[in-house]
This record gives C-alpha cells, sequence and structure tokens, in this order.
C-alpha cells in the first residue's frame, strides 16, 4: 500500500498516523518535508506507525532526520505503533537505543511529559487540563491559565483529553458542563471516572455569555483557591 498520513493534535503535540509503506520515494520525501514543516511551528512530534506494514533501510533513515531536525528545533520526536516488523528492524540495526517506539499513542504521549534524554528538549509540563468544545472558550481559559502562570494542556474532546489526562496527572482538570455530563462513548466515560480523582472547576454552560473580564476574575478566583499563586512560567 502506498504511504499516506494524516495528523491530529494532542495538545501541544502533533500526531502523524501513516499508513503504508515507508520506503525511498516520493511519498517518503513527502512525509519528511511535512514534518520539517510542523517542527517549525510546533517542534513536538509523534509519528503512529501502527498502520505501517513495511520499512526499507531509507525509511530508518527518515525516521533519523525526523529526530535530528525536531532536536534542532530543541522539540522531541518520538514514535509508536505496535508493530513487530519495525520493532525488529530498529532492534536488529541497534537504533533501538536511538530512537524508542512506544507500543502505543497514549504511552508515546506521557513520555512527552516525563524527563527527557539530555539530548531532548525539556518535557513538557502541565499543571491544568482544560477540557471544553467551544474551540474560543477553550482558547480563552488557556489564555488566562497561561497569564497566571499555571502550565496548561487544552483539548476539545475527551478521547484525546483522556489521553492527556493519563499522562499528565494534572493538579487540576478544568472541564465545560457538556464534557463533563458526558458518558455516552467510553472514552468519556473513563475520562470523567478519572477526572473525579482529581480537583475539578466545571465550567457553566452559560460560561461563555458572562462578561468576559469577571468571569475571567472568578476563574482564576476558583483556580487560585485550589492551587495557590503560580510560579511564573
Amino acid at each position: 500500500m502506498p504511504l499516506s498520513f494524516e495528523d491530529h493534535l494532542a495538545d501541544d503535540i502533533t500526531v502523524v498516523k501513516c499508513t503504508g509503506r515507508i520506503v525511498e520515494g516520493v511519498a517518503s520525501s513527502a512525509l519528511l518535508k511535512h514534518v520539517n514543516d510542523l517542527v517549525v511551528e510546533n517542534p513536538y512530534v509523534l509519528l503512529d506507525l501502527g498502520a505501517v506494514d513495511f520499512i526499507d533501510s531509507s525509511g530508518l533513515g527518515l525516521l533519523l532526520r525526523c529526530l535530528l531536525r525536531a532536536r534542532n528545533a530543541n522539540g522531541v520526536f518520538k514514535v509508536c505503533g505496535d508493530s513487530p516488523r519495525i520493532r525488529e528492524a530498529l532492534k536488529i540495526t541497534k537504533l533501538d537505543s536511538v530512537i524508542e517506539l512506544y507500543a502505543t499513542e497514549a504511552e508515546a504521549i506521557a513520555a512527552f511529559y516525563v524527563s527527557s534524554s539530555a539530548k531532548d528538549a525539556p518535557a513538557l509540563k502541565a499543571t491544568v487540563l482544560c477540557a471544553e468544545q467551544s474551540i474560543d472558550v477553550l482558547a480563552y481559559v488557556g489564555a488566562l491559565l497561561r497569564q497566571a502562570g499555571y502550565p496548561v494542556v487544552t483539548t476539545g474532546n475527551l478521547a484525546d483529553g483522556l489521553t492527556l489526562l493519563t499522562a499528565t496527572r494534572p493538579k487540576l482538570v478544568v472541564i465545560g458542563a457538556t464534557l463533563r455530563a458526558a458518558r455516552d462513548t467510553r472514552a468519556a466515560e473513563a475520562f470523567n471516572k478519572l477526572a473525579d480523582t482529581f480537583a475539578v472547576i466545571e465550567l457553566p454552560a452559560e460560561f461563555s455569555s458572562h462578561d468576559a473580564g469577571e468571569a475571567g476574575r472568578r476563574f482564576l478566583d476558583r483556580v487560585r483557591a485550589i492551587l495557590g499563586d503560580a510560579t511564573p512560567c
């Protein structure tokens, strides 16, 4: 199968899901260019190889070039996917000591939030996880928290939210009322059950219609009551 790839964001991490064969040619060159373009804007990149059924030596070289490109941009590059073929290729070439293959996307994302190797950028940090369907509300609340000095990760859905919650183990979860009430999917059920073990601030359904300044002040007062004043980021 020819190589194809598509992206999704898990907060500050761009996940690139690849399907097909990573072999020398136009498609692999396109993947390398794509990663090069990504790290200009965001140097935290995860390549999901779970649906890759073959990789040749040039493909392994491509992974190394992606790794170096991310490091040169002061970022982190990781790979995931439960692929025995790729795991064996890394082992035989002894590149498994350079490129660690994580079994799942969740495990790889968690690794972005723990101490990195000396060659990598510092691990990502998160004191607050914010989950909210409205892109505008998510942007506003995220900006409030960052301006107040709290490291924050944000998500608009509970599937990614569950991965981030498990990975970051934040001190506080901020969640919109609609997502907090959701139990209609396995991810929603698991997220909200796990969130019950953390401090939670639920944003009311009418939050977006409140006076912005007053709503922001009251919200940060609640955050400080739980976390105390933040050390500036």
